[in-house]
C-alpha cells in the first residue's frame, strides 16, 4: 500500500519546510518530551533521534525524567538519557538545535525548561496540544492531528526518510497512545492511513499491544485495584473519582506515575461523564488528572490552575490545597459544568 494519500494535513508544508532546513543544517541536535513521558512524546523522539543519526547527525533523546517501565523496550542503549549532571547537562548546553515533541506547554520541560532557555540551540516544538509559546524558535503545532507522531510522521516523509521498523515502530507507539488504540475522539481516516503504512514498513501490532499492556508488575496492578476499590459516584452517577495520599502510596511502595493510570479505567463505567483522580503532592498542593466523554471540556478546568490538556484528557496540579479542599473545589467545577440532564421521552 502506498502511503501517498496520506498527504500532509493542513498548510503545514511550509513550517515542515523550515523545520527541515533546521535539522538538515545541524550537527548536535537534542530530543526532548514532557516529564512522564507517554507513547507519544517518546516515540515521536525516538523515531526522530534514530533518523537524524542516519543523516550523520550527533543526536540524543534528553528527557528530565525515567520513561515509565512499560516504554522503555521502545530505545536501545545510548538513546535515551535523563537529564542531569554527567548525563545529558552538556548535551543540551552544546546542542545545535533543541527539539521538544508533545509537550504541551513548556513548563512540562520540568528541570530542563531553564537550561533550554539558556541554551544557545534553535528550539523547536512539534505538537498537537495549543498554548502559548514562550520558547520556541519554530512550531509546528496542529490541533488536528491525531498525536505527534503524526507530525513527526509527516516531517520525516519531508526530509527523505524511508520508513523501515526502526522508524515505523516508535511512530506506531506515538499513534496508538494518543488515540487510545484508535478508541478516542482524536481516531480519523488519517490515523488508520497511518496507522496501515506503518504496519506495511514492518510493525507488529501484537508485538506492540504485548510490550505496552503486558508488563505491569504485581505490585503496580495489585495498588491500582486497591484505587478502584476506592472509587466514589458523585452528581447521580454522572461523575467518579478516587485519590491517594502520601501515606497510601508509600505503604504499598507506589511511584506517583504508576498510580496515575488508574484514571484510564474511569471512563468505562456506565454513566459517567467525567473522572477524576487525585493525588496529594504535599499538605499544600494537589496533582489532579481528569478525563471526560466530551460534554465538558476539561482542558478549561485544568487551564484554572495552571494546567492543560485536551477536551477529553487534562490535568493540572492544585496550589495552597490540601487533599480534601482541592477534591471539593474540583468536584464543584465539574458540577457547574455538567449539561443538564436529558430528559425521558
Amino acid at each position: 500500500m502506498s502511503d501517498g494519500v496520506l498527504a500532509p494535513l493542513g498548510n503545514i508544508a511550509p513550517t515542515l519546510e523550515r523545520i527541515a532546513g533546521v535539522l538538515e543544517n545541524a550537527t548536535a541536535v537534542v530530543l526532548t518530551t514532557h516529564v512522564t513521558p507517554d507513547g507519544d512524546g517518546l516515540g515521536s523522539a525516538v523515531a526522530l533521534c534514530r533518523f537524524l543519526r542516519s543523516r550523520g547527525k550527533a543526536a540524543t533523546v534528553v528527557n528530565c525524567s525515567a520513561a515509565p517501565q512499560d516504554l522503555r523496550w521502545l530505545y536501545q542503549p545510548g538513546e535515551f538519557k535523563i537529564y542531569g549532571p554527567g548525563r545529558g547537562e552538556r548535551l543540551v548546553r552544546e546542542a545545535d538545535v533543541i527539539l521538544a515533541t508533545d509537550i504541551g506547554g513548556s513548563d512540562r520541560l520540568g528541570k530542563m525548561l531553564e537550561p533550554v532557555r539558556r541554551a544557545d540551540a534553535t528550539r523547536v516544538v512539534i505538537d498537537h496540544h495549543i498554548y502559548e509559546n514562550d520558547l520556541f524558535d519554530e512550531a509546528l503545532i496542529e490541533t488536528a492531528a491525531s498525536s505527534a507522531a503524526e507530525l513527526t510522521y509527516h516531517l520525516l516523509r519531508h526530509m527523505g526518510a524511508e520508513l523501515g521498523p526502526d522508524l515505523a515502530e516508535p511512530l506506531y507507539v506515538g499513534l496508538v497512545s494518543d488515540t487510545g488504540g484508535f478508541a478516542y475522539s482524536a481516531t480519523t481516516a488519517r490515523a488508520h492511513l497511518m496507522a496501515a503504512t506503518l504496519v506495511d514498513a514492518g510493525v507488529d501490532p501484537h508485538h506492540v499491544w504485548h510490550q505496552t499492556h503486558c508488563q505491569v508488575p504485581h505490585n503496580k496492578m495489585r495498588f491500582l485495584g486497591l484505587l478502584l476499590a476506592r472509587l466514589v459516584l458523585e452528581c447521580e452517577g454522572r461523575v467518579i473519582w478516587t485519590s491517594t495520599d502520601l501515606d497510601l502510596l508509600k505503604r504499598n511502595d507506589t511511584l506517583p506515575r504508576d498510580a496515575f493510570e488508574v484514571v484510564n479505567n474511569f471512563m468505562r463505567v456506565q454513566g459517567v461523564e467525567v473522572g477524576l483522580f487525585f493525588m496529594e503532592i504535599s499538605k499544600t498542593r494537589t496533582k489532579v488528572s481528569l478525563r471526560s466523554t466530551g460534554d465538558v471540556d476539561v482542558s478549561e478546568i485544568a487551564k484554572q490552575f495552571g494546567g492543560g490538556g485536551h477536551r477529553f484528557a487534562a490535568g493540572c496540579t492544585v496550589p495552597d490545597k490540601g487533599l480534601p479542599e482541592a477534591i471539593s473545589l474540583l468536584l464543584d467545577q465539574v458540577a457547574m459544568r455538567l449539561p443538564s440532564p436529558e430528559s425521558p421521552e
